[in-house]
């Protein structure tokens, strides 16, 4: 309406209004909903388990021990991306529990370093 008004002051007979496109609204994406610890990596306590994408901490640290199975609250991850489980170890290296790429919803494994747990990625 501003541009017709505008438009007329300017003594312009006829105006060219482009289109306005359609923005889709943005999907919900996946997210991770669980975490499954049917068996932890360190023998001298719990384990100490963190989720990782692109070099970033999405979740925990948490400590976890063979049985033990958790809820999480929505951790957006990208489809497509790299997801690795973390085991802290300080003062040592922490250990890596396996990598997996999240290609959709499921159940994904991390069986690396004598661990099993299972990741379960969901539609958000």
């Amino acid at each position: 309406m501003f541009r017709i008004l505008a438009a007329a002051a300017l003594g312009l007979s006829t105006v060219t209004v482009a289109p306005v496109a359609a923005h889709a609204a943005p999907q919900a994406g996946l997210v991770i909903t669980h975490i499954k610890c049917n068996e932890q990596e360190d023998n001298t306590g719990a384990d100490d388990a963190y989720l990782v994408v692109d070099g970033s901490t999405i979740w925990g640290p948490v400590q976890m021990t063979t049985g033990d199975s958790k809820d999480i609250q929505n951790v957006a991850v990208p489809q497509g991306k790299v997801l690795t489980l973390m085991e802290g170890d300080w003062p040592d290296d922490d250990d890596n529990l396996g990598a997996k790429t999240v290609n959709g919803p499921g159940d994904y494994s991390f069986t690396d370093d004598g661990a099993n747990y299972v990741v379960t990625v969901a539609n958000g």
